[in-house]
């Protein structure tokens, strides 16, 4: 038998917060303050098939590249910065790696190259950099006001090479977003194109709760074990004590529709997915009707919980869920991070 002093470990610390808006730019600004996310769910009731637009969303124009043992010295070049720095909105994250054991390196569209670097490597770089904790520093470049650029491209080039992850929004649509890609081949660096992952999911079910008269943390668990294909209605409590929303304007429908998408996703996209939500839901005439957006973050990228918090890397779980209705629309966050 276990000591209960052995396994009795402290909660994670968990943020949540709840917001309603009247405004969908409110929402998608929620969504601009961090550039790196991994999934998207889009909750779709009273429809066995998501609407065209909304899938076309995830589905067209959404190619990212992954570019293998790249130099931190390649984004400091005044040819990449020219061309896709000032140019652009350039989403870059090192690729595979555990910010809580592994140096890490993003690019964000403002032209900021954050480096996550443990103790030890940075005091062999010569780089000015803030104390982060688990023994790590921080060191942020920006990239559109340099100075010393040899002696920065040496310091860079003292770090292991890494694998990244890369999206680039150029500002003239004349321009193809794939030039970036073929910046790094013609430079001999291996390249991959890749594709968002979608799949759909219609689970079985016997109503839909309304969003005005349920929690909207329990709304948000319950998109999630829809996402899941969970049991929601478990027989043994033992094994799950999960239990359904309880809502008394409920949709007396069993059709509904979930659009589950993974990789590399922007905020960019993310906020063209919200507002052809916002369209289609404004469009039906099906009283106390929701659709709903949640995205989950990249848990190893940089992250701010708040504008008066600082952006940095830390290993967390965080999803934001956005509710729509007609004349609202309600936004539910939480998250925790990994290790305090």
């Amino acid at each position: 038998m276990l000591c209960p002093e052995v396994s009795n470990f402290p909660p994670p610390k968990v943020v949540s917060s709840y917001q309603k808006f009247d405004n969908l730019e409110n929402v998608v600004e929620i969504f601009k303050m961090n550039n790196f996310y991994k999934s998207l769910i889009v909750t779709c009731p009273d429809e066995l098939q998501i609407p065209s637009l909304i899938e076309e969303c995830v589905s067209e124009d959404c190619d990212y590249y992954k570019v293998s043992n790249c130099s931190l010295a390649e984004f400091v070049e005044p040819v990449f910065i020219e061309k896709f720095i000032k140019n652009g909105k350039l989403y870059c994250l090192s690729a595979d790696r555990k910010c809580i054991v592994q140096n890490c390196a993003a690019v964000t569209p403002e032209g900021l190259l954050t480096i996550h670097i443990l103790e030890n490597i940075f005091q062999t770089i010569g780089l000015e950099g803030s104390k982060r904790s688990h023994n790590f520093y921080e060191v942020t470049i920006d990239l559109k006001n340099i100075k010393n650029l040899d002696k920065l491209k040496q310091s860079l080039e003292k770090l292991e090479t890494f694998d990244f992850y890369i999206n680039w929004e150029p500002n003239n649509e004349k321009i193809c977003p794939s030039s970036v890609a073929r910046y790094f081949f013609e430079r001999n660096i291996s390249v991959s194109v890749h594709l968002l992952e979608n799949k759909k999911v219609t689970p079985d079910i016997e109503e839909i709760p309304a969003v005005k008269d349920t929690d909207p943390e329990e709304m948000a668990e319950w998109v999630g074990m829809l996402a899941q294909q969970a049991d929601l209605s478990p027989k043994e409590t033992y094994i799950s004590t999960y239990s359904q929303p309880e809502s008394d304007c409920a949709m007396k429908t069993s059709r509904i529709c979930l659009l589950i998408t993974k990789g590399f996703i922007t905020p960019t996209i993310v906020a063209n997915v919200c507002r052809n939500v916002q369209s289609y839901v404004t469009s039906r005439e099906l009283e106390n009707y929701w659709m709903s957006v949640s995205v989950q973050s990249d848990e190893n990228s940089l992250w701010q919980w708040y504008r008066s918090s600082p952006r940095m890397f830390q290993a967390h779980d965080s999803s934001t869920n956005v509710f729509f209705t007609e004349d609202s629309l309600t936004v539910y966050s939480i998250g925790q991070l990994k290790y305090s």
